[in-house]
């Protein structure tokens, strides 16, 4: 079995962390954007292995937006479909544990770079904070993103940029089940191509 386990160093100090899952050159059907690994994650070498977390790989299951055999986990899966996985920020934090300012910033030049290699068809922020986030820090937009797809922010990122429907968050449940058709549908057009 597979793990993500990887050890970073930031500002002298070493950290264990989850390391990008990308291929070596693109393009990617979708690029997911997470905040930070989670320590809980971290320790079992895959991504979103908390109780949120998996509520995530549920969603996309359940849309048949990614598919896993029973037993295994869902990370393993998102390269052959053509989809990346990354954080803004790499050093994890437990769940409320918010990076600082200048570590959305200095994040955002290495997603960006991502998006340059890999020219993702949508990226997929998987918590609206984190895009927030970055469009007020790094390009002075204090208006907030909508779940779902954001065509307005699409010229930033060259992408089409579309906020994740966390179950857990302010989103109604018909966002969340417009927004998921809306992700599964594209995702199937791109198939088509």
């Amino acid at each position: 079995m597979k793990n993500f386990k990887t050890k970073i160093t930031v500002s002298g100090k070493t950290h264990d962390t989850l390391y990008d899952i990308m291929p070596d050159n693109g393009p990617l059907k979708i690029l997911f954007i997470a905040k930070t690994p989670a320590p809980i994650s971290v320790i079992a070498g895959h991504y979103f292995q908390g109780r949120q977390g998996k509520m995530f790989w549920n969603k996309l299951k359940e849309y048949a937006i990614l598919q896993v055999p029973n037993g295994t986990y869902e990370d393993e899966y998102l390269l052959q479909n053509n989809y990346g996985l990354t954080d803004i920020v790499k050093v994890p934090r437990d769940y409320g544990n918010e990076p600082s300012d200048e570590e959305y910033i200095n994040g955002l030049q290495r997603i960006i770079d991502l998006i340059n290699k890999h020219k993702p068809t949508v990226i997929v922020f998987v918590y609206k904070k984190v895009l927030d986030n970055i469009m007020r820090l790094n390009f002075g937009i204090k208006s907030k993103s909508d779940y779902g797809f954001n065509q307005d922010l699409e010229k930033y990122f060259n992408s089409k940029v579309f906020v994740f429907p966390m179950p857990g968050t302010p989103c109604t449940t018909k966002e969340a089940i417009q927004s998921m058709l809306e992700l599964k549908k594209m995702i199937a057009e791109k198939s088509e191509d």
